[in-house]
């Protein structure tokens, strides 16, 4: 099993990935370009790895395109 850790460039969110990916893709679709505001999105996937909030889970937000 690999662990991950990362943070957002201020520090206020830090978190700990504990798994492997099985997969990762760079999209060119549109909507990836509005949403990275680049010609691409980096998108890692995994059944099995476990996302934990170290600090600062209250500080993020999320979006759900509409259907």
């Amino acid at each position: 099993m690999t662990d991950y850790v990362g943070s957002c460039l201020c520090g206020t969110v830090n978190f700990e990935i504990k798994g492997s990916f099985d997969s990762f893709y760079l999209c060119h679709c549109q909507r990836c370009q509005k949403d990275t505001g680049s010609a691409h999105a980096a998108n890692l996937f995994s059944q099995s790895a476990k996302l934990v909030w170290r600090s600062g889970a209250e500080a993020v937000t999320s979006y759900t395109l509409p259907d």
